[in-house]
C-alpha cells in the first residue's frame, strides 16, 4: 500500500476489491458540463486534513464508540472489514442474502456465502457479511449493508498506519466528495457542494457491474474508461496487453521493473513506464507513471494528487478538477525496492535487479537503519524512499546477519 514503494503493492491490488470485470464499451451522451444549476450548498458531513502523498484513512466509530482507522476506497465495491476484528460484520444468512438480491445490492447468489476477489496474483476468498453501523464525524452509515470479511493484515501491513476496514464505493457514492490540496482538506456533502468554477468537468458514471466510478481518459484521440480509485496509490494501472501496445509504439522513454507484495503475500513484479499526452476532457495531464499492474484500467491517487483539487459528484454524474499552473510530472522511483517497517528499521522484502539498491549490493532481508546520515527509526516510508531516490544520497546502512554494513549507492540509471 506504499505510495512511495514500487507500484503494485497491495492495498494497491486490494484497492481492486471488485466483483467482476470492468466493461469498457459503455458510453453516455450526457454532458457533465450542462448539469443543472447548483442549489444551496450543504454543511459538510465530514472534513478531515488532507495532504499529497497521504491515503484517505479516517477514524470511524462503531456501536461501542471505539474509534478505528478505515480506508475510503472508491476502487472497492463493497465495504471490507477485518474478520473477527473490532468492526466485525454480521455473517450473512440465506434470508439476508435473498433480501439483498431483491434490493439489487447483490448481482447474483453466492451459493456458499463467499466471493472470489481478484488481486494481482491469485483470487482471494472473502466471506460475505453485513456491515455494522458506522459513523465518521456527522456521516452515519446504517447497519445491514453487504460487506466482505477477510484478513486485511497484508493489505494494510505495508503502510505505517494500518487500517481496520475499507469503505467502498457503494457506500461512498451517497455523498459528494471534494479533495482540496491547496486548502488541505477532504470534505464530503450529503447534498450540494459549494459552488466552484472548475477548469474541467467530465462525465462520470458507475460501471453497471463493479459499481465503481469511471471516467474516460484519451491518448492520441483514443479513449478508454478508467476506474477512479482513491485506494490505489500510484498514477495509472492498465492491463498487460495495453501496456504492450504502448511499449511497442515506443511511448515510454524506458521500461523498468517494479516489485511489490500483494494480498496473497506473494511478490509480484510489474512493468512501468513514463507516459506523456493523456488527457481528461480538454486538459492534458502531466507525465504519469503507467504500470501493467491491473486488469481494470484505473487512475490512482498519484494522478489525482497532481491536481490542485477535484470533486466526485455522484449526484450530477460528473468529475471536476483544477490543475496547477505548472502541473508536476511524475518520475519513476529508481530504488527498485519494497520496504516494510520492522521496529525502528525498514526491511527490504523485494528488489528489482535493475533498481538502485540491488545494483549497489543490497539484498532482500537487509534491515535499513540509516539512509545517508539520517536514522530511519522515526522516518516515515515516504521520506525514506525519497532519501534513497535522491542522487545526493551516497550510502545506506543496513544490518545483515548480525553485522552492520555501509553500502555505497550507485547512481540511478
Amino acid at each position: 500500500m506504499l505510495k512511495h514503494a514500487n507500484l503494485p503493492n497491495l492495498k494497491r491490488a486490494s484497492a481492486s476489491l471488485a466483483l467482476c470485470t470492468l466493461l469498457l464499451g459503455c458510453h453516455s451522451k450526457q454532458d457533465a458540463q450542462t448539469a443543472p444549476a447548483a442549489t444551496a450548498a450543504s454543511t459538510p458531513v465530514l472534513s478531515i486534513p488532507l495532504q499529497r502523498n497521504g491515503h484517505w484513512v479516517v477514524k470511524a466509530q462503531g456501536k461501542d464508540d471505539q474509534s478505528l482507522p478505515v480506508l475510503l476506497d472508491t476502487g472497492a465495491t463493497l465495504n471490507a472489514l477485518q474478520e473477527q476484528g473490532p468492526l466485525a460484520a454480521t455473517p450473512i444468512t440465506p434470508e439476508a442474502e435473498a433480501a439483498l438480491l431483491k434490493q439489487g445490492a447483490l448481482n447474483s447468489p453466492t451459493g456458499d456465502g463467499t466471493m472470489s476477489i481478484g488481486t494481482l496474483s491469485d483470487p482471494r476468498q472473502f466471506r460475505l457479511g453485513l456491515s455494522p453501523a458506522l459513523r465518521i464525524q456527522s456521516w452515519s452509515m446504517p447497519a445491514g449493508t453487504p460487506a466482505l470479511l477477510g484478513d486485511l493484515g497484508r493489505i494494510a501491513s505495508a503502510d505505517d498506519a494500518p487500517f481496520k476496514g475499507i469503505i467502498g464505493s457503494e457506500t461512498m457514492r451517497n455523498l459528494t466528495w471534494r479533495a482540496d490540496y491547496v486548502d488541505g482538506h477532504l470534505t464530503a456533502y450529503s447534498n450540494e457542494a459549494p459552488a466552484h468554477e472548475w477548469q474541467q468537468c467530465t462525465f462520470m458514471t458507475l460501471d453497471p457491474h463493479l459499481r465503481t466510478p469511471i471516467i474516460s481518459l484519451s491518448l492520441d484521440g483514443e479513449s478508454r474508461f478508467f476506474i477512479l480509485d482513491t485506494g490505489y496509490d500510484a498514477d495509472v494501472a492498465i492491463p498487460a496487453d495495453m501496456f504492450d501496445v504502448l511499449a511497442q509504439a515506443k511511448r515510454f522513454p524506458n521500461v523498468s521493473t517494479a516489485p511489490g507484495i500483494d494480498a496473497t503475500n506473494r511478490v509480484v513484479n510489474s512493468r512501468q513506464g513514463l507516459l506523456a499526452g493523456l488527457t481528461i476532457g480538454q486538459k492534458t495531464l502531466p507525465k504519469l507513471v503507467v504500470s501493467d499492474a491491473s486488469q481494470d484500467p484505473r487512475i490512482g491517487l498519484g494522478t489525482l494528487e497532481k491536481m490542485d483539487r477535484f470533486e466526485l459528484d455522484f449526484r450530477r454524474n460528473r468529475f471536476c478538477f483544477d490543475l496547477p499552473a505548472t502541473p508536476r510530472d511524475s518520475a519513476i522511483e529508481p530504488t527498485g525496492s519494497v520496504l516494510l517497517r520492522a521496529g525502528e528499521r525498514y526491511e527490504i522484502v523485494s528488489l528489482a535487479p535493475d533498481g538502485r539498491l540491488a545494483r549497489s549490493g543490497a539484498k532482500v532481508g537487509d534491515l535499513i537503519t540509516q539512509v545517508g546520515q539520517t536514522s530511519v527509526a522515526k522516518l516515515d516510508l515516504g521520506h525514506t524512499i525519497e532519501l534513497l531516490s535522491n542522487p545526493a544520497t551516497d550510502q545506506v546502512s543496513v544490518q545483515r546477519d548480525n553485522r552492520t554494513l555501509v553500502i555505497k549507492l550507485m547512481k540511478s540509471n
